[in-house]
């Protein structure tokens, strides 16, 4: 069902943070085009509630342009937030470690509600006393099943799928402990691997406000000069002055930088991409697709095959 007018909808802050912030260059552009073309992309919502759109929602409020709903038939907040998820990860232009993150934060909540499913309970049925035993089994074997489905649907093995969900959960704790350290984590501002979050995750919170803040001090520092060791206790600073240690726990080697972990990611990505390469290959039919579309895929074939050309000509420089 699509409505088209100006309506008062409800934004919710959990929902809202699951979609990655616009740069100001791309809110500018986007207030532009919609001030000039009006609202071309439909607003999603679940009861009355914002799952998709917050940017559009704020443009055309402010300037009173009217905007498309379309209602999306949810039966859970647990089905919401996989739902705003799996409609995240279509995008292009998010970062490896939000990537991470969103396929995690999906499967532990469509971990949950396969969970209940077969326990026969929703929403509802939870408030007032669940018709069937939740069990740790169901959990169990619904997790199972959720991991094969998603590894399956994103090209990766069922243990990342798990390990994703780990990462999630940390992040949501280091969220709650320290608010403005997880979106430099996600956007890549500030390098710190998978393992790393979910042992910084399980400090106390004063300790996570004290790396937090080195951490930031760091990442601000020219590239090339920033380095985290004087960070955690064991390790001295590579240049001086040093600053004082903070008693971190258990948090420890965290590098600075990673230097296969860009290399290792697109690895880890590139599989999906001859995937998807395949099934389209193998599903379209080239006579009766548009030629608008065959010069776009063209186009984008065709950066792909100069931006491969470049990178392998990189790794065998170095051979």
């Amino acid at each position: 069902m699509v409505e088209n007018n100006v309506y008062t909808l409800k934004i919710d802050e959990e929902f809202k943070k699951l979609i990655p912030p616009l740069s100001s260059d791309e809110r500018k552009l986007l207030e532009d085009n919609i001030i000039s073309d009006g609202c071309r992309e439909p607003i999603c919502v679940w009861n009355k509630t914002i799952l998709d759109g917050h940017n559009r929602y704020e443009i055309c409020t402010k300037h009173q342009i009217p905007f498309t709903i379309t209602y999306i038939f949810l039966r859970s907040r647990e089905e919401a937030l996989a739902w705003i998820c799996a409609n995240q990860l279509g995008r292009r232009n998010i970062t490896d470690e939000t990537r991470r993150y969103l396929i995690g934060k999906r499967y532990e909540m469509e971990k949950i509600l396969g969970a209940h499913n077969a326990a026969g309970t929703n929403q509802y049925t939870r408030k007032e006393g669940n018709p069937k035993m939740l069990t740790n089994q169901s959990f169990d074997e619904t997790a199972c099943r959720t991991r094969e489905r998603l590894g399956n649907e994103y090209n990766i093995s069922f243990a990342t799928v798990g390990r994703y969900g780990a990462y999630a959960n940390a992040i949501d704790s280091l969220a709650k402990a320290e608010p403005e350290l997880t979106p430099k984590i996600l956007s890549g501002k500030i390098k710190i691997t998978h393992d790393k979050v979910v042992e910084l995750s399980r400090l106390p919170s004063t300790d996570i406000k004290q790396v937090s803040t080195r951490l930031s001090q760091e990442s601000e520092k020219p590239i090339g000069f920033s380095n985290t060791r004087g960070i955690f206790p064991h390790e001295k600073a590579a240049h001086k002055p040093q600053l004082p240690r903070i008693p971190v726990g258990s948090v420890k080697d965290m590098p600075d930088y990673d230097p296969d972990a860009p290399v290792l990611s697109l690895a880890f990505t590139i599989p999906s991409w001859v995937s998807s390469i395949n099934r389209t290959y193998k599903s379209a039919d080239m006579i009766e697709i548009t030629n608008d579309a065959r010069s776009r895929l063209e186009k984008e074939l065709t950066n792909l095959n100069s931006a491969v050309d470049t990178i392998l000509q990189a790794i065998r420089e170095v051979k």
